[in-house]
């Protein structure tokens, strides 16, 4: 792959979210993958003068997919000299607070991956995204809401017994993904702030079945929010 000089800031979109082509210019692809589930592109474009590299989908465990293949896009960002990272992801809310389409800056998380291996840190997130994140937000007027995430390979939603047990733990979302290249980009010295759309809501006493094509609709509107948000996000970053 061949990258733009001075990348601002990665960007990983998650399960049916989407930037607006509206807000970039110069968009080049780099790399189209058609394989699993969720297809990949990778592309560079500029957003109010400021280089981003985007990987619009991602590969997964549940897939059959190994450690590597899992965090290649952590790869490719610390090919590309990214810095600043932000990881985007399709939750279920678990918090009695979140509606559908809610943003959630991931403030911390719980592993209940078996194959990634345990890294040791005060804080795997950047306080210093965090607060530009909280910022851009408030300059936007875009709620957001912070929590808690808890990570799992799937590729299952939540049973009623399983939803209980995850609200004792105090988890406010859940998903299947963001937590390796977490850990991955910060064992590269990269800043990451990460994000759940909350596509879904995780009750106990719904008769109402998750579908993906459901997440992957919720996701596409929950998009609109974080364009709000983005042209503000990159006018804070150096």
């Amino acid at each position: 792959m061949v990258f733009n000089n001075n990348i601002s800031l990665g960007l990983i979109l998650g399960s049916g979210v989407d930037l607006d082509d509206r807000l970039v210019s110069e968009k080049n692809v780099l790399l189209e993958d058609t394989t699993g589930v969720h297809k990949k592109t990778v592309y560079t474009c500029t957003l109010n003068g400021k280089n981003l590299l985007v990987f619009k989908g991602r590969k997964h465990f549940y897939e059959g997919w190994g450690y590597d293949d899992i965090t290649a896009n952590i790869k490719y960002a610390v090919i590309a000299g990214v810095r600043n990272l932000l990881i985007t992801n399709a939750a279920g809310g678990l918090n009695p607070n979140f509606t559908e389409g809610d943003l959630m800056l991931i403030t911390s998380h719980i592993n209940f991956i078996d194959k990634l291996r345990k890294e040791p840190a005060a804080s795997h997130y950047s306080r210093r995204l965090q607060r530009l994140f909280r910022k851009a937000c408030s300059r936007s007027k875009v709620k957001l809401h912070e929590g808690t995430y808890g990570c799992y390979s799937g590729p299952t939603y939540e049973t009623k017994a399983e939803i209980r047990l995850q609200k004792k733990l105090g988890l406010d979302a859940a998903g299947m993904s963001t937590v390796p290249e977490v850990y991955e980009a910060k064992n590269s010295g990269i800043a990451v702030v990460a994000l759940s759309i909350i596509t879904n809501l995780l009750k106990e006493n719904t008769t109402e079945k998750t579908s993906h094509e459901n997440v992957l609709q919720t996701a596409e509107i929950a998009s609109l929010r974080l364009n709000k948000v983005l042209p503000a996000f990159i006018s804070e970053l150096n």
